[in-house]
Parts: structure tokens; C-alpha cells; sequence
């Protein structure tokens, strides 16, 4: 079975991409991690066949953090998710031989596939020019969020969390809870709906976003700028500590 260990500091973003990397047709095992969580890593981290790390935004910090990955963990590849294109740091300058291709961050699932089949073939996946403007111009559209500037602007509201991902208040109220972990009935409890209807909101909701399940739609969303964060109608907030309905690494 070969080894994925998952990098990112968005807790959100990695629980959507690693619900989404569970999906592969690849018999995984698949371990996620925040940065924080790496100087603690144990031998069952180490030697991954594939880490996929998702760059921070500060440069500093991407770099002396990647140093640290391949000193503690040695993997035998390296695949990055970016938030900006071109990178702060030229391919060349990358520290070791083990990084073996770059993606935006909101790059679609297909291609997060492709990449990794490709990578894990020995092959590389680094953006050509031509797709570094591509990715540039995108980047502008969709300004990405980390959780710090999310807490500091104060959480997004419904309607504008809806209007951003072009879905229904409603749909994007059942999307914020099933993010958290919440089982559809559960769902269906906190918004008065009926079980019937908060399944028809998931549903269309993922037609809307191009997606096939609740993985993809929280990576499709954080991509688009969302902050899937949201006071319940009584004011009372929907507790961050039950955010996932189990452990994710």
C-alpha cells in the first residue's frame, strides 16, 4: 500500500482535500497534518511515497517549513499546492531533489489527480508560462483566505457566502454544516428541513459547484474564497471544536 501524508494549515482545505484523495481509485494511506504537527510527526510519517504540501502564504515560512518536511520526514516525492503563481522561489532554488511539480491551490480535481499520477509515474508537473499567466489572472478572481484573515474580517455571511458560490442561502447553510462533519439528519435538525430536503440542497448544491460529493464541494469552495463560517440563526456559533464528525490527522 503506498503512504500519502497530507500538509496543509487551513484545516478546512485539508479536510476537504483529504476526503477528496481518499476517493482515488489508488489503494492509499493517507495521513493529514497541520505544520505545527510536524516536528512531532513519528516513524509512521516518515518515507511517504508522496507528500502533498500546501505552501503558507508567508514565504518565510514556506521554505524554512519545507527544509524542516524533508529533514523529519524524508519523503521520496514532493507535490506543492500554491496560492501564487509564479512562485516566490524559482524551481531551482527548491530545497533537495525530492519536489517534483507545483499546482495552484485552485487547480480542479481532475488535474490534482492527473498531477499525482504523473508524479508518482516519475514524472514532473511544473506549470509552463503559458499557465503561469493563466494561473495569475485566476488568482486575482479568486483571492484566497487563510483562517487567520478569516477570524480577523469576522465570519462570512450567508447571503454573501451564497452570492459568491452562486447556490441558494439555503444550500450554502447545508454546505457549512456538512463541512463541520454534521451527518445529513443532523443537517436537517438544525435547519428545521426535512431530511428529504436538506439531501435535495447537498444535491443540487454539488451540481452547482461541478462536484460528486461533500469533499469537493468544501475544496471547491474554500477555492472560490468562501469561508464556510456561520453564526446559527439564534446567534449561538456553531462550535469550531466539532468541525469534523472524525479524526482526519
Amino acid at each position: 500500500m503506498a503512504k500519502m501524508v497530507l500538509i496543509e494549515a487551513h484545516p478546512l482545505l485539508r479536510l476537504g482535500l483529504w476526503q477528496i484523495l481518499s476517493k482515488l481509485d489508488d489503494v492509499w494511506e493517507i495521513e493529514g497534518m497541520g505544520l505545527a504537527d510536524v516536528s512531532k510527526a513519528d516513524g509512521v510519517h516518515a518515507g511517504a511515497d508522496l507528500l502533498i504540501y500546501g505552501l503558507p502564504v508567508d514565504t518565510d515560512e514556506a521554505w524554512s517549513a519545507l527544509h524542516e518536511i524533508q529533514r523529519v520526514l524524508t519523503p521520496k516525492r514532493i507535490l506543492l499546492l500554491t496560492d501564487v503563481m509564479p512562485l516566490p522561489m524559482p524551481v531551482q532554488g527548491l530545497p533537495g531533489a525530492s519536489v517534483y511539480g507545483c499546482l495552484m491551490k485552485t487547480a480542479s480535481v481532475e488535474i490534482l489527480e492527473a498531477a499525482i499520477r504523473l508524479v508518482m509515474a516519475g514524472g514532473q508537473c511544473f506549470p509552463s508560462e503559458q499557465a503561469l499567466q493563466t494561473s495569475a489572472q485566476a488568482v486575482c478572481a479568486l483571492p484566497a483566505r487563510d483562517a487567520d484573515d478569516a477570524a480577523s474580517k469576522g465570519a462570512m455571511p450567508v447571503s454573501a457566502g451564497a452570492q459568491l458560490l452562486q447556490i441558494t442561502p439555503r444550500q450554502y447553510e447545508v454546505l457549512v454544516l456538512l463541512a463541520r462533519g454534521y451527518p445529513i439528519k443532523t443537517v436537517s435538525r438544525m435547519l428545521n428541513i426535512s431530511v428529504a430536503t436538506a439531501k435535495t440542497h447537498a444535491c443540487t448544491l454539488y451540481q452547482r459547484l461541478h462536484v460528486k460529493n461533500k469533499g469537493e464541494a468544501v475544496y471547491a469552495a474554500l477555492q472560490r474564497g468562501a469561508t464556510l463560517e456561520w453564526h446559527e440563526p439564534n446567534g449561538r456559533d456553531v462550535d469550531a471544536g466539532q468541525m469534523y464528525g472524525r479524526k482526519v490527522g
